[in-house]
């Protein structure tokens, strides 16, 4: 039922809120001015005009403003125009109209809300799954990550080199290291492989060993030394295998050349007679070292005209040694001789003939006893034929000894003694021939002197022979 009231009824209301748009349009400017229309068109209502109030509980209703904070900030001041509606009565077909306009739009405000949710249900899954996905995705792809990372390390030769420093160079694993040169060592027939690495041993024994690239290193042919102290020992170069690899074609490389800096510096000098027996490391020596044979020239004037053969000597050598020679000298008994000289520093050794025990003993009597008369013979104590019964016949050096000037103005003296007797040096050249120095003293009472004795010293070296099966000296060096 509608209600018809007129503009005069309707009741005061309260003056409403002055907005900031008041004064623009109560500024009163076109108060005065009378607007016309056109004919049929809209125009304000008149005072004289009935106003209609609306029922809107049966008249659809206004259309729904979207909620936006910013809109309504930004509508907020502005002034509430009311549209007048028309006094003409609605009729029944309208409202009808009307009405099922209203329950469309109502029908289609709440399909639009039921979609919008579905929507979001939608856009909710998507995002989710959306996330799921990537999760998996950079899961998947740090997995390669590390495995391609793990992989490149694997592959780098730096860890080959760290492997075998590892597992053979710091144990000083020397069989194993020797199995895995490239070019082995050559031998020498006086040593074996285990003399080899027992130089090699020594090379790194109680030193600090490292291992650094070097000047020839390539990313394709990595090469490393190795060494002990700062000194390099050896050289490691590593290859990629041709025929393998690892994932993402990373290389696989192997060990290519191992080399070890063995250099033989040891070697020997060896001078015996030539009845000698000379052994290095156990190993007889054969001809094959022996750099020539020495004939003792110098002492054979000495020994001239009554013995002409003797013993020469032999002179080996040898090189190319990594450890210092045991040598071993035996005489033509089987023993070892006395006179033997060594010098193991720079193995250097030699030998001189020697006769066996008995021999020697009887020769250095005879040396002794003969250098005692000459040294009586000087002082005058001893008689031309005392002295010669010691000589060879018609011996020059006897005729030496009767015309020293010494013994002419020795001087007077008496209680003469033999003293401090010394074998300094003895050299035999065969059975028949030797060399000896002898060294002794006179103890004498001068006939000027007081109660001590003079001493005289004696130093003389003699050449003594075998003649008719006596020994004789046969030459004396001065």
């Amino acid at each position: 039922m509608k209600k018809r009231v007129s503009q005069t009824s309707v009741p005061e209301k309260a003056a409403p809120k002055k907005s900031k748009y008041d004064d623009i349009l109560n500024d009163g400017w076109a108060d005065d001015v009378e607007l016309h229309y056109p004919e049929g068109s809209w125009r304000p209502p008149s005072p004289a005009d009935d106003l209609e109030i609306m029922d809107f509980e049966n008249t659809s209703p206004l259309p729904v403003i979207p909620e936006d904070e910013e809109d309504d900030d930004e509508y907020e001041d502005l002034p509430v125009t009311v549209k007048k509606v028309s006094a003409t009565k609605t009729s029944p077909k309208a409202a009808k109209g009307n009405a099922s306009d209203a329950s469309a739009k109502g029908k289609k405000k709440k399909k639009r809300k039921k979609g919008s949710r579905a929507f979001r249900i939608f856009l909710c899954l998507w995002l989710g799954g959306l996330a799921i996905t990537l999760a998996i995705l950079l899961r998947q792809f740090y997995t390669f990550l590390e495995k391609y990372e793990a992989t490149y390390q694997a592959s780098l030769p730096i860890h080959e080199m760290e492997k075998l420093f590892a597992d053979y160079f710091e144990p000083r694993d020397m069989n194993s290291i020797y199995n895995m040169l490239s070019a082995k060592p050559e031998v020498s027939p006086l040593e074996n492989e285990d003399d080899v690495k027992q130089y090699m041993y020594s090379l790194m024994e109680n030193k600090t060993l490292s291992y650094k690239p070097s000047e020839n290193y390539t990313e394709d042919l990595p090469e490393y030394y190795i060494e002990a102290d700062g000194y390099i020992i050896g050289r490691a170069l590593f290859r990629k295998d041709p025929t393998n690899t690892l994932d993402y074609q990373f290389p696989i490389w192997y060990l290519s050349e191992l080399e070890y800096y063995t250099q033989p510096m040891e070697n020997f000098r060896i001078t015996v007679p030539e009845n000698y027996t000379v052994q290095v490391n156990g190993v007889t020596l054969d001809d094959t070292y022996l750099m020539g044979t020495t004939e003792v020239s110098v002492e054979k004037e000495f020994f001239e005209p009554y013995v002409t053969e003797i013993v020469d000597f032999k002179d080996y050598k040898g090189d190319g040694l990594y450890l210092p020679p045991e040598v071993t000298i035996l005489n033509e008994n089987g023993n070892v001789p006395e006179n033997l000289y060594a010098d193991t520093e720079n193995n250097i050794y030699s030998a001189q003939y020697e006769p066996d025990a008995a021999a020697r003993e009887e020769m250095e009597g005879f040396a002794v006893d003969a250098v005692s008369a000459y040294a009586m013979y000087i002082s005058q104590d001893l008689s031309d034929e005392g002295l010669a019964r010691y000589f060879t016949p018609d011996n020059i050096f006897l005729y030496y000894a009767k015309n020293n000037s010494s013994r002419t103005f020795y001087t007077r003296h008496s209680s003469v003694t033999i003293e401090n007797v010394q074998i300094r040096d003895f050299q035999a050249y065969s059975d028949d021939a030797y060399y000896c120095e002898v060294y002794l003293e006179q103890w004498m009472k001068l006939s000027y002197g007081g109660s001590e004795p003079e001493v005289v010293p004696t130093d003389c070296r003699i050449y003594i022979v075998k003649y008719n099966g006596e020994w004789k000296v046969n030459g004396i060096k001065f």
